[in-house]
């Protein structure tokens, strides 16, 4: 990741160090004076007419800078990654590093419920950017205890606060990962030739301007398809579709266990090592999005699964009358860290579940 920073660095420096040279009277001599004033002259007429767009404040600013900042790791990943994407070996690696970053992202998000790691966050933000500290909201959230930038009804921030934290990371709530994980399932899935929209999320004209959908796939007989990722988008995928003639599907991650947030310490769920391996081998077939840990895991054993050793295991049961195992208050059918049912349940409640070894409630899942 340093690395990858770090290259990012060098690409402004180089920038940075063309114009700085440009704009130094002192790098010319009597017989390019010319270009030194050409150059002035185009800048400064640049510099009004950037003013004249705002273009700056949509590379940094506040006010959508989520949107910016997931816009930085999809340019990172579809806008410059896939030219590292041309044999099926590069594509297996490729799939396996979004589901990796996926996980990275999902830990960003344990500063919705740890106030101390969330401080932290906030006060390296301050001292890299001095002018955050500035913000509206910066030091009530820094000095804020409870969870905040989950849903509303979870939150224990009032509704600006949530906004404000949103703020702070590339897309919240699954929204950049999502979109990663859809590049990833048609790719693996072999659906067409994908083409991100991801980065050009309005088509300009003379005339006026088109919101595409998230992702064109041309298909081997010649179709073209929108792909339009999440709900309450209908009205824009209609509208692009009627003026386009292009069909536009909506994929709704809602209910794809991609990912689920544990009820019990409200942090998501990420991928394992076996669902990672397995789903970037395009030689597995992937017949089903659930996995049953205890009966298809390769990287702990059954009783280390049961135990609670692997920290990716989810648990999901519904009580029933004849399975002593489920007679606890999380038998309600959604789906926590398995680590935390054990550890909010009774001693002797937790030994019944461990011994139990119940594969139908011990999972994980594939991308789907």
């Amino acid at each position: 990741m340093k690395d990858i920073f770090e290259k990012m660095r060098k690409a402004i420096e180089h920038l940075e160090s063309l114009h700085e040279v440009f704009t130094n009277e002192a790098s010319f001599n009597a017989e390019n004076r010319a270009d030194y004033e050409i150059y002035k002259y185009n800048e400064g007429k640049l510099i009004e007419g950037l003013s004249n767009l705002n273009l700056s404040s949509q590379l940094y600013n506040e006010k959508g800078r989520q949107m910016i900042l997931a816009d930085l790791w999809e340019y990172i990943f579809l806008g410059r990654g896939y030219y590292s994407l041309k044999t099926t070996v590069e594509k297996q690696r490729f799939i396996k590093a979004i589901l990796r970053f996926t996980n990275m992202l999902m830990t960003y998000e344990a500063i919705t419920v740890s106030d101390s790691l969330r401080r932290n966050v906030l006060e390296k933000l301050g001292s890299k950017i001095p002018e955050i500290k500035d913000e509206n909201y910066y030091e009530e959230l820094k000095d804020f205890t409870g969870k905040v930038g989950l849903p509303q009804r979870e939150s224990d921030a009032p509704k600006y606060l949530n906004g404000y934290f949103d703020s702070l990371l590339p897309k919240t709530a699954g929204g950049l990962w999502h979109e990663l994980l859809v590049y990833i399932f048609l790719l693996r899935n072999d659906i067409g030739y994908i083409v991100p929209m991801l980065l050009s999320q309005r088509l300009i004209s003379k005339s006026g301007h088109i919101i595409p959908p998230d992702f064109l796939i041309i298909t081997t007989d010649r179709s073209v398809y929108g792909v339009e990722v999440g709900t309450k988008k209908e009205i824009q995928s209609g509208s692009f579709s009627l003026q386009t003639k292009i069909p536009t599907a909506t994929i709704d991650t809602e209910n794809s266990r991609v990912s689920d947030r544990c009820p019990i310490c409200k942090r998501w769920i990420p991928f394992c090592d076996y669902v990672i391996d397995n789903y970037s081998d395009f030689d597995k077939a992937i017949r089903g999005a659930e996995v049953r840990c205890l009966d298809k895991c390769n990287i702990f054993s059954k009783e280390a699964i049961a135990s609670g050793q692997c920290p990716y295991t989810k648990y999901s049961r519904r009580r029933a009358p004849t399975l002593t195992h489920t007679h606890h208050d999380y038998a309600t059918g959604l789906h926590y860290h398995y680590q935390c049912i054990l550890g909010k349940v009774p001693e002797t409640t937790k030994n019944v579940i461990i011994d139990a070894e119940d594969s139908v409630a011990l999972k994980t899942h594939y991308p789907y």
